[in-house]
Formats: C-alpha cells, structure tokens, sequence
C-alpha cells in the first residue's frame, strides 16, 4: 500500500514573492481506541478489553509522570516530554509563574522506530484535498452571491463552497465574523452565519 502525499503553498512572510512548497501526509483516516484494541488482540492473546484497558491507564500515567517533570520512554516508540510557553519578556525579573503555561507534549521517536518509514513507497494524490487559494475580494463576491439565495450558511456549507479543508474554512470564518462581515448566530455547538448588515 502506498503513502500518498500533496503538495501545500508555504506561509510567505511579507515582502517575499518566492513560493515555496511542502509536502504533507494525506490522511486515510482515524485509527481510535477501539480499532487499535482489536489490531493488538489479533497480534497477541490479550483481549480486546484488556488492551483498552491498558491502553486507558497508559494514558493516565503518562499524564501522572509529565505533570512531575518526567521524560517518558516508551520502548520501541520514543520519548514524551511535556514543553512549555510563555510571553517575550528581556528581564527574567519580568516573568512571573502564573503567565508559563503548558504548551504542548513533544514526542521524539526512538531511532529504530523512525528506521521502520524509511522504505514506504509514495505517491502523490491525483486530486487535490486541501484549500483552493481564494483572496478576500473573491470570497466577499460568491458569498454576496450565495446570501441572495441563502439566509445563512454552516461552516461546512462554507468549506463545500470554498473547497476548504475544514481548518482553513474556520480560520477564515472567524476571520470574517472579526472584520464585521458575518455574524455567528444560533447554538454554540451548531452555530449558523449570516451576512452582518450595515
């Protein structure tokens, strides 16, 4: 089976017209808890519930171990270490603990376990997943188009129109609701957009 890949536009800081590209894994999907229960069970005698099980109390410890400052090793897969943020300051007199705060888990693998991607074969996608490039212009102008007929619009009936993934819709959902040119309404877990009159 092969790995398929796209190619994305980099972030291009300002005042810099060279595009650069990267390649990003295209995803197949989500392997959950459950499914990864049943694909140790295959491998070994314990049951799908006793791996849960373990794969439960795995993730509490683990949290248990980083909330201490410890490094975790997992052998055969690598090490979990939690990182921290905090706002730029010059003087360390300027910091106080209440404003580091937990960034991220950064995970850095064993070298035998990077060694086992070394030979996968990869090919590019044929269609594109990822976000057409709209400017603001061009978005304000099919929205209009899209209100005449519409009352509102759903982040994902904005990604379908778009042809956004649906990160990138969001952000620029959010972006819109900002400039004053939509306006969230309805529930929080289901919100709806409408064109923000003047």
């Amino acid at each position: 089976m092969s790995l398929h890949y796209d190619l994305y536009e980099n972030p291009l800081p300002d005042g810099n017209r060279r595009k650069r590209l990267h390649a990003r894994v295209v995803t197949r999907g989500t392997t959950n808890t459950e499914d990864l229960a049943y694909l140790i069970h295959d491998r070994c005698s314990l049951t799908p519930g006793d791996v849960k099980a373990a794969l439960s109390e795995l993730a509490d410890v683990l949290a248990h171990e980083l909330k201490y400052g410890k490094r975790v090793h997992l052998e055969g897969l690598g090490y979990f270490q939690l990182t921290l943020d905090m706002p730029p300051v010059r003087d360390p007199k300027d910091i106080r603990a209440g404003s580091i705060q937990v960034k991220s888990i950064a995970f850095r693998p064993e070298i035998g376990f990077k060694e086992r991607f070394t030979a996968i074969d990869l090919k590019r996608v044929r269609e594109k997943n990822h976000s057409t490039p709209y400017s603001a212009e061009q978005i304000d102008q099919k929205l209009e188009t899209y209100f005449q007929t519409h009352p509102h619009i759903t982040g994902q009936q904005f990604q379908f129109l778009f042809h956004m993934t649906r990160t990138t819709a969001y952000r620029r959902i959010k972006q819109l609701v900002a400039e004053g040119k939509l306006q969230k309404i309805g529930h929080r877990r289901s919100p709806l957009y409408v064109k923000k009159e003047d």
